[in-house]
Formats: structure tokens, C-alpha cells, sequence
């Protein structure tokens, strides 16, 4: 069983009131070859895992402040990883463990894909990542995502695929945020929304390290549309109890509306704790820059939602107490809250939903 606690550090903060479902997700023109993904703190470290997971088919990864695969993991189980919630909210965001050995992680990834469970890691090898931590984050250690690095590099992404903006530059006074050109609160801030103005693109920048550096500039303005969609259908085992939010949102470009003449791209975007419609209702999926690199350059955005699931919509399991598999500040799921011990797989409930909802939207 993994044991879990609701003592995850009070910076990774709340959410509120769920959002109702709205219309079935639709099929678009999309280039399946052209699928990435982006995520900020306990959306890095989803982005990480839904990247090596389906590395056959997500040819990049952009992880903002977090991202290291297993942090939480104590070791394999026959049936997944018993991972602990304590060591999520403790050393993995301040120093992780066996910080100067990288084969505890490289071995987790290599014992999961031996048994299908995760894709080969030898697709890595094609892969673009970008990687960020800011100078004044005070939530997750810069060890960490340098961590992360490590990690990717002994899988076989070249260093020439990487980019990693650290403490220099316009990584050099960012607080624990999505970093933007011109929206949000103080650089250094760490505190909500988590959206920071540090004068940088970094939706720009993440985009550019994953597609080229030959994209179009950005839309002045995103004039494609969102659509609200229903996430239930894609959680069998129920939305809420497992994390994720009746209602996910999608961005599509003008020029990726179904009867395109030529596919778009798919770029799958994950909020951070505290982050999701139910906290900040539109301000993430519409303020943080993606949608007007999408716009010009024709990506459709994906924007899932999690939800903080309270104690009295889990499931009756025996041995639940108040204290287990609660996620309060709507976070994804990377230490195996809800009693997901595949939370790191194809198989996990979250990323086989996400997984679902990329399949739906390519018309599969």
C-alpha cells in the first residue's frame, strides 16, 4: 500500500470549489509526432512522468520548478512503487535523496519499462526538454530539477536537446511561479497564483526549446477558442476521488479547427497546486502566454484540471483514516495519493486519463 499524508508543505497551496462538466471532447487535425508537454511544480513533475511513461510518443517536455521521476518512490512493488507522501513534501523539494547517485532513479525507470509499464527509455534519446528553477524559489530546491537534468542525461538525451535555465539570466530572481513577460505577481514572489512577471516569455521560451527556435512570434492576441470539456469520462475509477476536476479546457487555434488543410501540433499543459479552475477559475489557462505562441503557430493547447479531493469523496477502502490519500491543494499526483500505486505508469489513473483525453483529440 502506498502511505500517504496530507502534510504536504503549506506553499503548495489550496484549491475551492469544483467546476461543473460541459461538452465531449472532440477530435482534431493533429500531427501525432508533434505531441509535447509543459508543467509547473506538481504539474513538472506530472509533465516528467507522463513524459517517460509515453516516451514513444511525446517528442518533448518542459518542467518549471519540479520534475524529478520517482522523488517520492521508496522502491518497486509487484504491483507499481509504494511512495510516501512525507518524502514528496521533504526532501523532495528541498535536497533529494542519494543526491550524488543517479541510479536509484535511472534503475526505477529501467525496472518499469522491462515490465511494460512505462515505454522504453532508449526514445529519450530523440527527446527536447527544458528545464527551469529560479533563483529565489523557495519551494522546491534548485537540487531538484538539476537533479531531474541528471536523470534525462543518463537516459540518453543529449545535452544539445536540453535546455536549462538556472541561476543566471531571467532565471536569476524568479520566486516558485509560472514566469511571464508582463502578468502576475512580483518576480521573487512565492506565493499564489504562482504566476510571476519577471519581464521573461518563458511559454516562448519552453515552446521554442521544444518545437525550434523557428517559430512564429506570438499573436498579439489568441483569437482561436476555449473549450470546456467533460475529464469524468476519461476516470472509470471517478474524477474527484482521484483527483482530477469534472471539467478539463482545451485551446484551438483558428487554423486547427476540425477540416484543416494541414495537422496541428498537440501541447499538453499542467497547472501547478493551487492552480486549477477551481482556485483561479480562467487565469492560468488564459494568462500564462501558451495560448498566444498556439495561435501563431498552430498548437492546439491542452489544459487538464485536478481537483482537491476532500476526505469524504474517497472511495471506502479498508484502512483509510482522515489522514490518507486526501489532496487538499488540487496537486497531481506524484507521490500515489488516492491509493494509485501505478501513479508512475501508463497504467496510473491520472496519466491513463490524460493519455486518453491526447487520443481523443488526435480522433482516435
Amino acid at each position: 500500500m502506498v502511505r500517504l499524508t496530507i502534510a504536504l508543505s503549506s506553499s503548495l497551496m489550496l484549491a475551492c470549489a469544483s467546476a461543473s462538466a460541459a461538452e465531449r471532447l472532440r477530435g482534431y487535425p493533429i500531427d501525432p509526432a508533434q505531441v509535447s508537454v509543459s508543467g509547473l511544480s506538481s504539474g513538472a513533475f506530472m509533465a516528467n512522468q507522463l513524459h517517460i511513461a509515453h516516451s514513444a510518443d511525446i517528442m518533448g517536455a518542459a518542467m518549471i520548478a519540479g520534475g524529478l521521476y520517482g522523488c517520492a518512490v521508496l522502491h518497486a512493488t509487484a504491483d507499481g512503487v509504494e511512495a510516501l507522501a512525507s518524502q514528496a513534501a521533504g526532501p523532495c523539494v528541498s535536497t533529494p535523496f542519494l543526491l550524488e547517485d543517479i541510479s536509484f532513479y535511472t534503475d526505477l525507470v529501467k525496472t518499469l519499462a522491462g515490465k511494460a509499464e512505462i515505454d522504453p527509455p532508449s526514445n529519450l534519446a530523440h527527446s527536447r526538454i527544458y528545464l527551469f528553477t529560479g533563483g529565489s524559489d523557495s519551494v522546491v530546491s534548485s537540487k531538484t530539477v538539476e537533479k531531474g537534468r541528471a536523470v534525462y542525461a543518463a537516459l540518453g538525451v543529449p545535452g544539445a536537446n536540453m535546455v536549462f535555465e538556472d541561476h543566471s539570466g531571467p532565471a536569476a530572481k524568479a520566486g516558485h511561479s509560472w514566469v511571464t513577460k508582463n502578468f502576475g505577481g512580483k518576480c521573487s514572489a512565492n506565493k499564489e497564483p504562482y504566476i510571476n512577471d519577471c519581464r521573461y516569455d518563458q511559454a516562448g521560451a519552453e515552446l521554442k526549446a521544444i518545437y525550434g527556435p523557428d517559430l512564429k512570434p506570438p499573436a498579439a492576441a489568441p483569437s482561436g477558442r476555449i473549450a470546456a470539456f467533460d475529464q469524468t469520462e476519461f476516470v472509470p475509477a471517478g474524477a474527484r476521488a482521484n483527483g482530477l476536476s469534472d471539467t478539463g479546457y482545451l485551446y484551438v487555434p483558428k487554423d486547427c479547427e476540425p477540416g484543416a488543410p494541414a495537422p496541428c501540433r498537440l501541447h499538453i499543459v499542467l497547472h501547478g497546486c493551487t492552480q486549477s479552475s477551481e482556485a483561479l477559475g480562467g487565469e492560468f489557462y488564459t494568462k500564462i502566454g501558451v495560448n498566444e505562441w498556439a495561435e501563431a503557430n498552430r498548437i492546439v493547447v491542452l489544459y487538464p484540471q485536478a481537483h482537491a479531493t476532500t476526505v469524504a469523496e474517497l472511495p471506502p477502502q479498508a484502512g483509510l483514516t482522515a489522514a490518507i490519500d486526501a489532496n487538499p491543494y488540487g496537486c497531481w499526483n506524484w507521490w500515489g495519493y488516492a491509493e494509485d500505486p501505478r501513479y508512475l505508469t501508463k497504467n496510473g489513473v491520472q496519466i491513463s486519463a490524460i493519455w486518453a483525453m491526447v487520443r481523443r483529440i488526435e480522433g482516435q
